[in-house]
């Protein structure tokens, strides 16, 4: 995630009440509410700075909401022991102690999510929900990292243990889960979105780059009592981003999601019965670069090598891009200045999803024990990439 501006805010502290860590029976009234918004904030890294500014932020949006929105935080920073789990409700924040010693700092551990989850379900009762994820990005299979006290070296959570356990989640909350957020870098992949498919009715994630602290909390909560679905959810936080902090939205329909393989396999099965493809195209397909792996747009991927044969029917291709752009994605946000204008042009040739870029026939299967590389042959289209 990008750092910018971070020096345009101050550390205002936390706005509403702090009350004493006890029974969260004791100190929050059982309501029926309209959203519960999780947030799970792994910032023990140097994001740290930017999580009391955007607890802030949510306090000031929660005001004169009442009991129908509930935020809750749960956060890991740089130097702190153990992680805080706070609730934000009417402008005021509650902190609640957190059970269970082993997992309270290391939040790239799946049973402190898990545990997390848990105590969210038993706790609250909503007819919508949303699950917010923020952080750094990491590889495709890389999401809320850990920098330990102990001089460990840094630790992550994998993207498929993220999926089951939000997945697991909603399935017990009758799919409830209306937007699963990748508040994250480079998260909107094929991988990532097919991997995530069962966490909510919609995910939003952004293809490139995104910024920190964000700024869109304030306003989204304010006006979340109007919002009745996922789509309406992503929609405005987008719409109260600002454009500093963002390059490009994509909103996925996960609707749609599962029948990415069938739709997929033609073109793949197309590219492989065909001679071998042109090696030398390989240094022409414009990549993304994000911690020592490349991405690159799925539809822009699959045209480039299409383009190398002549003999290749692009029927499929055509069916596919069409299928992607029509029902997967709900809607594709760009016109963000992250980085100025250097990456707006590619931004509008691209469809929204990027899809790994292997480096060289070593990295071919990097990701084969993701559920899409076990739908889809796209070792095999790798491998024949790399055959001189």
């Amino acid at each position: 995630m990008k750092r910018r501006h971070f020096s345009s805010y101050l550390l205002l502290g936390t706005i509403g009440g702090i009350l004493p860590a006890r029974s969260i029976a004791q100190t929050l009234p059982q309501f029926q509410h309209h959203w519960l918004i999780l947030y799970w904030m792994p910032y023990d890294n140097d994001l740290s700075r930017f999580g009391e500014p955007i607890a802030d932020m949510i306090t000031r949006g929660t005001r004169n909401s009442g009991s129908e929105v509930v935020v809750v935080m749960q956060s890991d920073y740089l130097r702190e022991r153990q992680m805080r789990r706070r609730v934000f409700v009417d402008g005021t924040v509650q902190e609640i102690a957190i059970d269970g010693e082993a997992i309270q700092e290391d939040s790239s551990d799946i049973r402190a999510l898990n545990a997390y989850l848990d105590w969210a379900k038993a706790t609250f009762t909503a007819d919508h929900w949303a699950v917010i994820v923020v952080g750094h990005g990491g590889k495709i299979n890389e999401i809320s990292p850990d920098n330990h006290s102990d001089r460990q070296p840094q630790t992550w959570m994998g993207v498929d243990q993220f999926s089951q356990a939000v997945a697991n989640f909603n399935q017990t909350l009758g799919g409830r889960v209306e937007l699963l957020f990748f508040q994250n870098c480079h998260k909107a992949t094929l991988e990532v979105i097919y991997e995530a498919k069962n966490c909510a009715k919609y995910t939003l994630a952004s293809q490139l780059e995104l910024g920190a602290p964000n700024y869109y909390y304030t306003e989204l909560l304010k006006n979340l009592k109007d919002i009745k679905n996922g789509s309406q959810l992503a929609l405005a936080i987008i719409g109260g981003e600002r454009g500093d902090m963002y390059h490009t939205f994509t909103l996925i329909d996960n609707h749609f999601v599962d029948q990415i393989p069938e739709k997929l396999a033609p073109v793949v099965a197309e590219m492989m019965a065909k001679p071998t493809l042109d090696l030398s195209v390989l240094s022409s397909i414009p990549t993304y670069n994000y911690f020592n792996e490349k991405h690159c747009d799925i539809l822009i991927f699959l045209k480039y090598l299409a383009s190398t044969n002549p003999a290749i029917n692009q029927v499929a291709l055509e069916e596919f891009a069409e299928f992607l752009r029509s029902s997967v994605i709900s809607h594709y946000q760009i016109g963000g200045w992250l980085y100025g204008s250097r990456q707006q042009r590619a931004a509008r040739e691209s469809c929204g999803l990027n899809l790994y870029f292997p480096e060289s026939r070593n990295t071919i299967d990097r990701y084969q024990n993701l559920a899409l590389s076990s739908q889809v042959d796209l070792i095999s289209l790798y491998s024949k990439m790399f055959i001189s």
